[in-house]
């Protein structure tokens, strides 16, 4: 190919806009684990494979911190990293590159033959130059498109993009299949296949890609029409019904019960009516955040984002639900005259309906727009097709300005995901208001600092730790830092800093992160490296259960604390019964269970719970946690296990 045909071909911008991706997002790759990496990851033993052995990749596909979520492909393709090159971030998120890579070409190759396929309902068909280079433009826009670098850059995302690279695979094979439907040729059988294998072996990575079929009967409704009329309509019209419609009752059925009670949100600074028009605001930012990126708006953490407790608490949350309520109209109102656009919005509110609706989620992250945001660029594009030819350059000028743009943000953005220390400056620069964002400054400062009292700093991190613990709706995590901190660094431990932890116990039902502050309080304690102080950790853990309903995690870690640090067997035994019986499936909770049976005496039901348990399926850890146990409960030592 001539250098000439080659600047004018559409698949070489395309490969260029593949390698400005690799450019753009090469400093970020040298960054950190942060945030659900650490549980999902960096803790989690069970994906740490470093043997080819059959047990250790099935235990990595099955472990999860979450006893109800299980993601086996994308925990899989995570240990498969590990046995290649070690708990190392870089190479993870180098994979994390390449599907996102993969994804941007399979999105290219749907954009086709979905243009193509809607320029032949057109009065008056495009040119097919066109098409191509629209297809190129959208393409290029969503693999540089700065809201969607956390799926890249934040390790364990990777479940949302292999989850939709099977969404995008599911799709190109449900167009080509409609394509020859159209033709006259058959294809329902290769459409069926792409929507039933894309959502199943997707929904393997993240519940998120359930959502293929509907996408296809989105793009049916507004592009295809469930064209042509005959046998094949009504078969159509099954394969919807059993893709869709049935699924869709069912998990109806299964997750209202769930998610329409008070307890559903009780971790929650919110409930359902407030997080329903919470969404309304956040889907706004969302489309703002995509279409006109701006550093300052952007980030990882969101929690700043104010709750909103009425239509007019803020003002925004009235104005931001009308604002989508006409965009639905509209959307449906235009679908047979601007069809492509009418898709493109459908698709934007389609892949939010799980994030974004009942379910009690976290209310804000920018990862839940990795297929979202090509919804509002396809929109986009529509608009600008439809533009007439004497506005050829504004046509012209306007996606080439905007990818720019995109560009400049998103190289911005990975220089700044490319060190943890400039990350966190740049997150809670940008985000004053954010306890997660002044926690995190405040936890990586101290983490750098090696713990030393002498270290520079270390002034900075308490200030930040301090400031995160003062802001409204900040949790436990930056009190109990705090006093963990002081007690590296031998350091009084000030008062204000329990009492504060106190009073907010005292408010609100802790949620996991605070039992998670609970327990690294507890542990320090064990070790010796913080001071003594049980009669206020004691009272933390008092203040906690008088919420009631306890969940399985707190009940254990005041189990192990009144083992550990009290002496109260009797005590220990009945916290972590009950943590064993609220989640009988984790063995964590059984072995300290049966390690406090035998603290207390009970050496025949130790031994007895051993044996059920030795008898059921175990990871190697877990097996060897058990061996080691029952050695010692068998040989009556007089140590105590460990835990």
């Amino acid at each position: 190919m001539t250098p000439a045909r080659l600047v004018r071909s559409p698949a070489a911008w395309l490969c260029a806009a593949l390698l400005l991706c690799v450019v753009l997002y090469a400093p970020g790759l040298s960054g950190s684990f942060l945030f659900d990496d650490f549980p999902n990851i960096v803790d989690n033993t069970d994906v740490q494979v470093t043997r080819l052995h059959w047990s250790d990749w099935k235990t990595a596909a099955l472990s999860s911190p979450s006893q109800e979520l299980r993601r086996p492909l994308a925990m899989l393709s995570l240990a498969a990293n590990h046995y290649f090159t070690g708990l190392d971030a870089r190479p993870m998120k180098l994979t994390n590159l390449l599907i996102h890579l993969a994804n941007g070409v399979l999105l290219w190759r749907v954009l086709r033959e979905l243009l193509g396929l809607w320029n032949r309902r057109r009065a008056r068909p495009l040119a097919a130059a066109t098409l191509e280079w629209a297809a190129v433009w959208i393409a290029a826009a969503w693999l540089l498109c700065p809201i969607n670098l956390s799926p890249v850059l934040y390790v364990v995302q990777r479940m949302e993009s292999l989850a939709q690279a099977f969404v995008l695979g599911g799709l190109l094979a449900y167009l080509r299949g409609r394509r020859a439907m159209l033709e006259g040729r058959a294809g329902l059988a290769a459409a069926g296949a792409g929507l039933v294998g894309g959502a199943a072996l997707g929904v393997l990575c993240k519940e998120s890609a359930a959502l293929l079929p509907l996408y296809a009967f989105l793009l049916e409704a507004c592009v295809l029409r469930f064209e042509p009329a005959g046998p094949d309509r009504r078969r159509l019209w099954a394969l919807y019904a059993a893709v869709l419609l049935a699924p869709a009752a069912a998990g109806l059925a299964w997750l209202l019960p769930h998610t329409l009670t008070a307890q559903a949100y009780a971790d929650r600074p919110f409930d359902l009516a407030q997080r329903l028009l919470t969404e309304c605001r956040v889907l706004v930012d969302y489309a703002v955040w995509t279409l006109f990126p701006r550093p300052d708006l952007l980030g990882f953490y969101h929690d700043d984002i104010a709750v909103s407790t009425g239509w007019l608490a803020p003002p925004a949350t009235l104005g931001c639900a009308l604002l989508i309520a006409a965009l639905l109209s509209a959307a449906a109102a235009l679908r047979r005259r601007l069809g492509l656009a009418s898709l493109g919005i459908a698709w934007y509110f389609a892949a939010h309906l799980l994030t974004a609706t009942v379910i009690p989620l976290e209310l804000v992250f920018e990862h839940r727009n990795y297929f979202a945001s090509i919804g509002l660029l396809l929109a986009a594009a529509a608009l600008f097709l439809e533009l007439p030819g004497r506005l050829r350059l504004l046509r012209t000028a306007v996606p080439l300005l905007a990818l720019a743009v995109f560009c400049a943000c998103t190289a911005l953005r990975a220089m700044q995901w490319s060190d943890p220390i400039r990350f966190a400056y740049a997150e809670a620069g940008e985000h004053p208001a954010s306890p997660r964002a002044n926690y995190e400054l405040g936890r990586t400062l101290v983490v750098a600092s090696d713990y030393r009292s002498d270290s520079s700093l270390i002034e900075p991190a308490l200030q930040a730790l301090q400031t995160a613990a003062a802001l409204p709706g900040s949790g436990l995590l930056p009190d109990a830092a705090l006093i963990i901190v002081a007690g590296h660094i031998h350091r009084a431990v000030q008062p204000q800093w329990w009492q504060a932890l106190l009073g907010k116990l005292a408010r609100h039902a802790p949620n996991e992160e605070d039992v998670s502050a609970l327990h690294s309080l507890a542990d320090c304690q064990h070790k010796g490296i913080c001071p003594p102080d049980t009669a206020p950790l004691l009272q933390a853990f008092v203040t906690a259960l008088g919420h009631g309903n306890p969940t399985a995690r707190l009940l254990a870690t005041y189990g192990g604390f009144a083992a550990n640090q009290l002496g109260d067997y009797g005590l220990a035994r009945n916290l972590l019964g009950d943590a064993v019986a609220l989640a009988p499936a984790s063995v964590e909770y059984r072995l300290e269970y049966i390690s406090v049976l035998y603290l207390n005496g009970e050496t025949d039901a130790a031994l007895e719970r051993l044996r059920v348990l030795a008898a059921g399926p175990l990871n190697r850890t877990q097996a060897g946690r058990v061996a080691e146990l029952t050695r010692l409960v068998q040989s009556r030592g007089t140590r105590p296990p460990e835990r």
